[in-house]
């Protein structure tokens, strides 16, 4: 038997989920902004699971398979890709962590993003980043097993979008036997409080584009209420024109992303299913618009869940943490090819910009 935890840094809370075998022996949530005034929070939980065999850690953007103890400050940013270090943001509290796990010597390890993804062909990758941070392949691998016990059937036979709906950013990930093929991340699909995509003549005119940016600009913001909740957000749309039209272009974003990832698979007839995730997903408001908008695709459902509190992303990094130590969910894992994950986030990208000097800068 194994003992594993998986970690979710959300945007809204952090999500803890441990496992010993089928024995779920930690299921907690923490807010993040929490985390964000005390990072050593995460490690009180983190220790309340005893002799635990391996951690997938909180891993932002993901580096190609790495243990947290052989990180360097390099690897950090890597995961954060946080310019300004006076800049406050909620992916402060992700670095002060990994490093205090690092300072614990707590047998952890950084899984890759989907950008570092073998599966994924090169040419997807071209002038891309986010194509999924490696929550959301956490969050997939959660998929996976649900449709391989909901259909009886092996890694290899999984195919479905995900969609998963989170308080600040939305994403798309396609999965076609069993191993991620492409992804849209969430700083290119409007979410509740992301933008999404900038229009390139927009991007110009702001002239200074900061971290901060890409957290503004969503639902929320274009409701003229950001401080609201999901659910807020959605009763407020039955008698609000702005509101309403808000989520018009939300639901829209995420659409035109399903569609288009849909062209990625080798046969559109292969997408079994469009899986929903995320906070989002629990509301029924969501579920109706995705049903009713995505079933030119395919059937719409929301993704099984295997614990109380902790959201699927923390769900799957616990199931890759054990599959990595050859226990009961090996065979996602290596199908997923996550071992072979190479590469950084910052290659493939033919955009100018001092490249070099960033790296320079770090070591």
């Amino acid at each position: 038997m194994y003992r594993v935890l998986g970690i979710d840094p959300g945007s809204k809370s952090w999500d803890f989920f441990g496992l010993e075998d089928n024995k779920i022996i930690l299921d907690t949530s923490l807010p993040t902004k929490e985390l964000i005034n005390d990072p050593q929070k995460a490690i009180t939980i983190i220790k309340t699971v005893k002799n635990i065999d391996l951690m997938v850690a909180p891993s932002g953007f993901g580096l190609p398979l790495k243990n947290v103890n052989e990180l360097t400050e390099q690897d950090i940013f890597f995961t954060l890709l946080k310019f300004d270090q006076k800049e406050k943001n909620k992916l402060v509290g992700l670095g002060e962590v990994l490093r205090l796990i690092k300072a614990q010597n707590i047998p952890g390890i950084i899984v890759p993003g989907v950008k570092h993804l073998s599966t994924v062909p090169k040419y997807r990758k071209i002038n891309k980043i986010d194509m999924g941070t490696a929550d959301k392949i956490c969050t997939a691998v959660t998929g996976i097993r649900d449709q391989m016990e909901r259909f009886n059937i092996a890694p290899q036979e999984t195919n479905f979008i995900l969609v998963e709906i989170g308080y600040g950013f939305t994403a798309v990930l396609a999965i076609e036997n069993g191993q991620i093929i492409d992804g849209i991340g969430g700083s290119n699909i409007m979410g509740f409080r992301a933008c999404g995509s900038l229009d390139g003549e927009l991007a110009y005119l702001i002239k200074n584009i900061h971290k901060r940016n890409i957290y503004k600009g969503g639902v929320a913001y274009i409701s003229g209420y950001p401080d609201l909740s999901l659910k807020e957000i959605t009763l407020l749309a039955e008698k609000d024109d702005q509101t309403k039209i808000a989520l018009k272009a939300y639901l829209s974003s995420v659409k035109k992303a399903v569609f288009g990832i849909s062209s990625s698979y080798s046969n559109k007839n292969r997408i079994k299913e469009i899986l929903l995730a995320g906070r989002g997903a629990s509301l029924a408001y969501f579920r109706e618009k995705m049903i009713d908008g995505l079933k030119n695709v395919a059937p719409v459902r929301v993704m099984n869940s295997f614990s109380q509190i902790a959201k699927r992303a923390a769900q799957g990094a616990s199931f890759i943490a054990n599959g990595i130590l050859g226990g009961r969910f090996e065979p996602i894992i290596k199908n997923l090819k996550i071992r072979d994950a190479t590469g950084s986030i910052l290659d493939d990208i033919f955009i100018p910009f001092e490249k070099e000097k960033l790296i320079s800068d770090l070591d």
